[in-house]
């Protein structure tokens, strides 16, 4: 077993896996925290796990379109930068009507 080191709205995390697969769990690691800074970012100070939520949120969603089939490749960098933005922003906006009907039932 290998252990890697791995940051979360930093703070570092312990985690172990097979013999070889340090490199591709850091990757993975490395986008859900990039995820994380980008809602962090747009959202401000909120909880570790709000945070977690939200991002697992984002990624389900992600997975969700990807799924469905849709177009995953884009003729240039501007156009996917612009198709990731208009994601997030949707995403994030379901995100945070979540937390408001939440925090009202609360």
């Amino acid at each position: 077993m290998a252990n890697v080191i791995v940051k979360f709205n930093n703070q570092d995390y312990h985690l172990a896996c097979q013999d070889g697969e340090g490199e591709r769990l850091s990757k993975l690691a490395d986008y859900v925290n990039g995820k994380a800074d980008q809602i962090a970012k747009a959202m401000g100070s909120v909880s570790d796990i709000r945070l977690l939520l939200m991002t697992a949120i984002l990624l389900a969603d992600e997975l969700d379109e990807a799924r469905d089939g849709k177009p995953m490749e884009f003729k240039d960098s501007q156009d996917q930068s612009a198709h990731l933005q208009k994601t997030l922003s949707h995403t994030l906006k379901r995100i945070e009507d979540i937390t408001r009907q939440v925090e009202a039932e609360g």
